[in-house]
């Protein structure tokens, strides 16, 4: 056979070149195991033709004989997607839930407060009035503002002007009285050289207004010091207890809005921003707050499933 004739058959034999997606390192074995038995298939048929001096056939290279279809890459890319979007919406469904529950028990918890009696309350031993009190003040000087001492210092009965017990004030014009009934009283100062100073009060725990001692003689003008109660009446009780029913009320309601959101799956930070404000919602003290803070740690696992992650 002529070097014409071979020249003839080689130019007839044409590789075409194809470029395949990367299908990952099993593609690509396959595609070099593709390629080296075409190599030899090519090596056949030269020698036939350079042993037989003819060409037997033109050898066309198509895609096909070089790449497989990746159907079962395919198939099996879409059952992960199907399976990591459905472990997805687990995630906020969960999450959802847990925030929904401690919600509610927020909003239970909003229902007793604002249901309860507030006598019961007051009866409590964080509102309950004593007795009897332990009253104490100075007697200051009128120019130069220093203590006065052995200023005599009386409690006297509001009606009767009966004397009830008497002290008198130290160096520091310092006085004190103990076990004052919590009742409307009389406190009377008197020193010679000053004028005797007489004033009606309402004891209670906290120390009694300074009183200022002034030269001269005779009795100074009533002063009258209606001081209150420092316990807690049942209307300070009443707006309390309303307060606090409001509020966990308020924050339930953002939780249960929270719990919405997750489902819808639009929106992660306003979720989770929803579920942080009812984590004050106070459900059975801490079992509401404890359920809504699990949700917020499980929205996490769906946060790429959200819409707005999404389009970040």
């Amino acid at each position: 056979m002529n070097p014409e004739t071979m020249r003839g058959a080689e130019t007839q034999m044409y590789y075409p070149r194809t470029s395949s997606p990367n299908t990952g390192e099993t593609m690509d074995e396959d595609r070099e195991e593709r390629m080296e038995a075409l190599r030899a298939r090519v090596r056949r048929k030269k020698e036939a033709a350079l042993n037989d001096g003819v060409i037997e056939e033109e050898l066309v290279v198509t895609a096909a004989d070089i790449e497989s279809p990746p159907d079962e890459f395919s198939e099996a890319s879409q059952d992960w997607f199907e399976m990591a979007d459905l472990d997805a919406d687990r995630w906020r469904n969960l999450a959802a839930a847990l925030i929904f529950v401690g919600s509610v028990l927020g909003m239970l918890s909003a229902v007793l407060i604002l249901q309860g009696n507030p006598t019961e309350l007051l009866n409590s031993s964080l509102f309950a009035e004593s007795e009897a009190v332990d009253i104490s003040g100075t007697a200051l000087e009128d120019v130069e503002g220093h203590g006065v001492e052995n200023v005599t210092v009386e409690l006297l009965d509001a009606r009767s002007k009966a004397v009830l017990q008497s002290t008198s004030t130290d160096a520091f014009g310092y006085y004190s009285i103990q076990n004052v009934a919590q009742e409307t009283h009389i406190i009377k100062f008197s020193k010679e050289g000053y004028l005797t100073v007489e004033r009606t009060f309402l004891p209670d725990n906290v120390g009694l207004d300074p009183v200022t001692m002034k030269p001269g003689n005779g009795t100074a003008d009533p002063q009258n010091d209606e001081q209150a109660l420092s316990g807690w009446t049942l209307d300070d009780a009443v707006s309390l207890s309303t307060a606090v029913g409001l509020l966990t009320l308020g924050t339930a309601l953002l939780g249960v809005q929270s719990a919405v959101e997750i489902r819808r799956g639009k929106r992660y930070r306003r979720s989770q921003y929803l579920a942080a404000g009812a984590l004050f919602s106070r459900g059975l003290i801490i079992v509401g707050p404890t359920l809504i803070l699990f949700g917020m740690i499980v929205n996490l696992f769906a946060k790429e499933d959200f819409e707005d992650e999404r389009e970040d």
